[in-house]
C-alpha cells in the first residue's frame, strides 16, 4: 500500500495542534490567538512602498508558543498565511510531537509540562524539547512517564531538581534529562544587533548608490567594532573597483551583481511573499541555511491574497530596485564565542540525576551559525565531554543532537547530526532509532555530521 506522506504529515501536524490547544482549551486559545493576530495586523496595517519592504513585516518571536500553535493550526490550510523562514523550523517538531500526541496525553504527569509551556512566561521551547524527547523514547519501544519537579528523594535524604523522564523496558530503566541550548548565545544577539544596525544604513546607501546589486562582507574585527562609516566606504571602494574582493581596515568586500532580468522575468508572471527562500533564491541564485543575509527589496506593488481571515499575507509584484548582502566574522573572539561547547549543561543535566540511578542526558541546539563555528564546537565538546568526569554517578552517556533548518523553495529540509559520549559499552543499541526528527523518508547517514556535508556540498558547486 503507498502510503500518502503529506496526508501523514498533514495529520500529525493537527495532532500536535489538538494537543496544546486541548489542554490550553478552545476558548483560551482563541483569545491569545485573536491578540497575536492583531500585532501581525498592527504591523503590517501600512507598508510604504518607498521603503524595503522586508523592515516592514512582522517577525514572530521564536519562543513564543502562541506561534508554535498558529504555524499548527494555519499548516497546509491556508497556504498564503505563512512565515517560511520560521514556520520551515517548526514543522519537525510538529510532526515529531504529533505522531505520538495520543500516547503522550496517556503519560502520567505530562499536564505539569503542557501548563508550564503554555503558560508562555519563560521559554517554552525548553518543554518542547521534553515532550519531543518523550516522543523519541515512544518511538524506541519504551514505556514513559514525566517526574514532577522536586519530586524524588536522594540517597542524603534531601529533595532536590529532578529529572525530566523516567523511561522504562522489559530490561531496563533509567532517568532522562534534557537540557535545550538557547538557539544562539548571548555574543551571537549582540553581533546580529550589530549588524542590523549597519544594514539599516548600508542597505538604504546601496539602493541609492549601487542598485540591484550584492555585498559579500567579511569582519576581521568584532561587528559591533565596526563603524557604518567604514563599512559603507569599503563598500563604496568595492563598487568602483567592481567584482575584484578589497580589504579597507578590518573589513573585506567584494560586490557583484543580481541577475536583473531572471528576477523581472520571473515576477513578470508570479507574485513572490515577501522575506522568503524563493525571494532568497532570486536574489542570489540559490538559498544557504548556513550563510548569513539581509535584503532590502523596493517594491513595484503588493498583494494580500486570501480573504479578510488571511495574515502574514503580503506578496511582492514587481521589484523596483533590491540589493542584498551576505556577511560574516572571522575575528577570534567572535568564533570562540558563538561555539559554545555544552560541558555546563552537561554538568547541569548529570546533577539532576540521582547518583544512584542509572541515567542519559540529552542536549539540543541548533547549527545556526555556520559551518566554520560547527567545526569549532565540535572539537571542544568532543575534547570537554570525552574527559567529563562524571565518577559518583550511574550516568550511562551523553547523546548531544544537533539540527538544522534548509527552507526551499517550494518545501523545506531538517537535518539532525546525534554525537554521543558512552560511559557503558553499547550505548546505542538502547536507541533502534537514533534520530528524533526522523521520519519514514529519513535518509540516515552515518561518520558525517551534516555540516560536514554541506561543506563537501559548497566545494563541489
Amino acid at each position: 500500500m503507498t502510503v500518502d506522506l503529506r496526508q501523514v504529515d498533514y495529520a500529525r501536524t493537527k495532532a500536535f495542534y489538538k494537543l496544546l490547544v486541548d489542554r490550553l482549551g478552545a476558548d483560551a486559545w482563541a483569545t491569545r490567538r485573536a491578540a497575536f493576530v492583531e500585532r501581525i495586523r498592527a504591523k503590517e496595517s501600512k507598508i510604504d512602498l518607498s521603503r524595503p519592504i522586508e523592515l516592514q513585516l512582522f517577525v514572530p518571536a521564536e519562543e513564543d508558543i502562541d506561534w508554535y500553535i498558529l504555524v499548527a493550526e494555519l499548516a497546509y490550510d491556508a497556504q498564503e498565511s505563512d512565515c517560511s523562514y520560521s514556520s520551515d523550523r517548526i514543522y519537525p517538531y510538529a510532526k515529531a510531537i504529533g505522531a505520538f500526541s495520543n500516547q503522550l496525553r496517556n503519560i502520567p504527569n505530562i499536564e505539569g509540562v503542557l501548563d508550564k509551556m503554555l503558560a508562555n512566561k519563560a521559554k517554552p521551547e525548553t518543554q518542547i524539547f521534553e515532550l519531543l524527547t518523550a516522543s523519541f523514547y515512544l518511538r524506541n519501544g519504551y514505556e514513559v512517564s514525566f517526574v514532577p519537579e522536586n519530586s524524588l528523594v536522594w540517597p542524603d535524604g534531601k529533595t532536590k531538581k529532578s529529572p525530566d523522564l523516567l523511561v522504562k523496558s522489559d530490561d531496563e530503566e533509567f532517568y532522562v534529562e534534557c537540557k535545550r541550548a538557547g538557539k544562539q548565545t548571548q555574543y551571537s544577539h549582540i553581533e546580529e544587533e550589530a549588524w542590523a544596525s549597519v544594514w539599516n544604513q548600508l542597505g538604504q546607501h546601496m539602493l541609492e548608490v549601487a542598485p540591484w546589486s550584492i555585498v559579500d562582507l567579511t569582519f576581521h574585527d568584532q561587528v559591533s567594532d565596526a563603524a557604518v562609516e567604514d563599512v559603507i566606504k569599503v563598500v563604496n571602494r568595492a563598487i568602483k573597483v567592481g567584482g575584484g574582493k578589497i580589504r579597507e581596515g578590518a573589513i573585506s568586500a567584494q560586490i557583484r551583481g543580481i541577475d536583473r532580468a531572471h528576477l523581472e522575468r520571473h515576477y513578470r508572471s508570479n507574485s513572490v511573499r515577501a522575506n522568503s527562500p524563493q525571494h532568497e533564491l532570486l536574489v542570489f541564485g540559490e538559498i544557504d541555511s548556513n550563510e548569513k543575509r539581509s535584503i532590502a527589496t523596493i517594491a513595484g506593488s503588493i498583494v494580500r491574497p486570501g480573504d479578510s481571515n488571511s495574515i502574514l499575507n503580503i506578496f511582492i509584484e514587481g521589484v523596483t530596485n533590491c540589493v542584498a548582502a551576505q556577511w560574516r566574522c572571522e575575528h577570534a573572539i567572535s568564533l570562540e564565542r558563538r561555539s559554545r561547547h555544552f560541558k555546563g549543561l552537561v554538568n547541569d543535566g548529570i546533577s539532576q540525576i540521582p547518583p544512584d540511578k542509572l541515567g542519559v542526558v540529552h542536549i539540543w541546539y541548533e547549527t545556526v551559525e555556520g559551518i566554520s563555528v560547527e567545526e569549532i564546537r565540535r572539537v571542544k565538546n568532543v575534547d570537554s565531554l570525552s574527559t567529563f568526569d562524571a565518577s559518583g554517578t550511574r550516568v550511562m552517556g551523553i547523546l548531544v543532537h544537533g539540527v538544522n533548518y534548509y527552507p526551499m523553495e517550494n518545501r523545506y529540509e531538517c537535518a539532525e547530526t546525534v554525537q554521543y559520549f558512552a560511559r557503558v559499552p553499547d550505548l546505542m543499541k538502547l536507541y533502534p532509532y537514533s534520530l528524533m526528527l526522523s521520519t519514514e523518508d529519513t535518509l540516515e547517514i552515518e561518520g558525517a555530521t551534516h555540516w560536514e556535508q554541506d561543506k563537501a556540498a559548497k566545494s563541489t558547486q
